[in-house]
């Protein structure tokens, strides 16, 4: 019996969890994509 709880107990603290995790996703800014940039290495500067 006592398993039962325990794993009811687990199987909402995953819930909790991963409704906070959406809650917290929400909260920031939306994902946008970067403008393309061009690519340079390191030393080469001009």
């Amino acid at each position: 019996m006592l398993d039962a709880v325990f794993l009811a107990a687990t199987a909402a603290l995953f819930a909790l969890v991963a409704l906070v995790a959406k809650g917290v996703e929400k909260l920031g800014p939306e994902a946008r994509s970067s403008s393309p940039r061009t690519s340079s290495r390191g030393g080469d500067r001009p």
